[in-house]
């Protein structure tokens, strides 16, 4: 089959096999990930196109046993379309970001997820040697924009799959 093998961190999900997300949608559908993009102005081309597809699949870093979902983003691309934007958006996460409340949430974001982003990225803010997020004011922070969503003004926008397992961060 023809396609883009995703990321590695949503290739995981499917163990067994590797998962391709076809291409060949026809004429009219186009696949944007920025993570494809030669240089820093086709990525932020891909990310303005990506708020208004059809559909935008995400991680999320953390979920509240109450529902709210929180995000942290470097550039606030994809906070921006998880909260408008796309008409139908499916937020993949797995169970080891699922937190007992909303503080939970919060500092799983800033102690977990923002130290292994901007490691990911290539950042060296504080967080990323300290493992633990000191409310610096770096340049290379990842963690400019944090959203919580509590809930939708379109009905049936957003879609959540829980996966069961320890993945991403």
């Amino acid at each position: 089959m023809e396609g883009v093998l995703l990321r590695p961190y949503v290739k995981r999900f499917f163990p067994t096999k590797d998962f391709v997300l076809s291409t060949n949608f026809g004429k009219n559908h186009i696949v944007l990930d920025k993570e494809l993009a030669s240089t820093k102005e086709a990525c932020n081309d891909i990310k303005r196109k990506a708020l208004l597809t059809d559909f935008y699949i995400s991680g999320s870093n953390a979920i509240s046993e109450d529902g709210k979902i929180v995000n942290v983003d470097h550039s606030g691309n994809r906070v921006a379309a998880l909260t408008f934007g796309p008409e139908k958006v499916f937020i993949v996460v797995s169970t080891n970001k699922i937190t007992e409340n909303l503080d939970e949430a919060i500092k799983r974001v800033k102690n977990t997820a923002c130290p292994l982003n901007a490691k990911r990225a290539g950042f060296n803010p504080p967080c990323v040697t300290l493992n633990k997020c000191v409310d610096c004011l770096s340049k290379k922070r990842v963690c400019n924009t944090l959203s919580i969503i509590e809930g939708q003004s379109k009905p049936n926008r957003i879609t959540l799959l829980i996966v069961d397992g320890n993945f991403g961060f």
